[in-house]
């Protein structure tokens, strides 16, 4: 389960949750992507999913009855041959009919099929807002970061987005034991940093090999949100599906030749 978090700032969470999610498709895990943003959902409009039930509310309500475990795939969209969709909030305010602890069991639910790429809000305040029993606006978050597995935090290098993204480290270290993979989003030369001056510039809260950079590749990116595609559909040979699948081989390894070997043999 691999949740994609990222500061304020729309550094480009959707964009980077949505790439990954298609990517471990492509390579036929069973994938289901999540936009459990409590600020609204980005992930129907982005890949021109019809929203007339959200799913998110569709899972909460299951859950309520308890029902989740047995009906979970009825919340789901279909996207592709490995890849599902559970859309999410089509108005923020309706985070309120959510109940705490939702996004564990759909990471529990998604799990026991494959993969689950969770699309995060951006604050990590415990806003502590209990009214009759929920728990606060950003708990969709913080609950998402407590499920997942990996943590991918993104962010830009333009001053203002290291300077938030350093912070958000921050605040994410006292949240996660394991350190995420930071991947800097819309690296370009104009900016006027190298890839080795931004490293050293977050060297304080995240190691130097867990940074990776994804190209300013706006092209792509307004050509797949205009299809209401993915990348890896409208814009497969760019580089930045290129670079999103070079980090994949980094989160999800295919098993090592020895192993495949050995399944070999056994077989024989």
């Amino acid at each position: 389960m691999v949740a994609v978090w990222g500061p304020a700032g729309a550094p480009g969470r959707t964009t980077v949750a949505a790439a990954v999610a298609a990517e471990l498709a492509r390579r036929r895990y069973p994938t289901v992507l999540v936009d459990a943003d409590p600020h609204g959902g980005a992930v129907a409009p982005l890949l021109g999913v019809l929203d007339e039930v959200s799913g998110l509310l569709a899972a909460g309500r299951l859950s309520v009855g308890g029902e989740l475990s047995e009906r979970f795939v009825t919340a789901l969209r279909a996207y592709g041959p490995q890849l599902d969709v559970l859309t999410g909030l089509p108005r923020a305010e309706r985070w309120a009919e959510l109940r705490p602890g939702l996004v564990g069991e759909i990471a529990e639910c998604g799990r026991r099929s494959g993969s689950v790429v969770i699309d995060t809000g951006f604050s990590l305040e415990d806003d502590g807002a209990e009214m009759q029993g929920r728990s606060g606006r950003n708990q969709l978050t913080i609950d998402a970061l407590d499920a997942a597995d990996e943590v991918i935090v993104v962010g830009t290098p333009d001053p203002v987005g290291l300077s938030r993204l350093a912070r958000g480290l921050v605040d994410l270290r006292e949240r996660t034991s394991e350190p995420p993979y930071v991947l800097v989003n819309r690296m370009r030369p104009t900016i006027g940093w190298s890839e080795r001056e931004v490293v050293g510039m977050l060297a304080g809260v995240v190691r130097s090999a867990d940074v990776w950079f994804l190209p300013d590749d706006r092209a792509s990116v307004d050509k797949t949100s205009v299809a209401g595609r993915t990348l890896l559909e409208t814009a497969p040979d760019a580089a930045l599906p290129r670079a999103i699948a070079r980090f994949v081989d980094e989160l999800a390894p295919p098993p090592p030749a020895a192993g495949r070997r050995a399944r070999r043999v056994r077989a024989r």
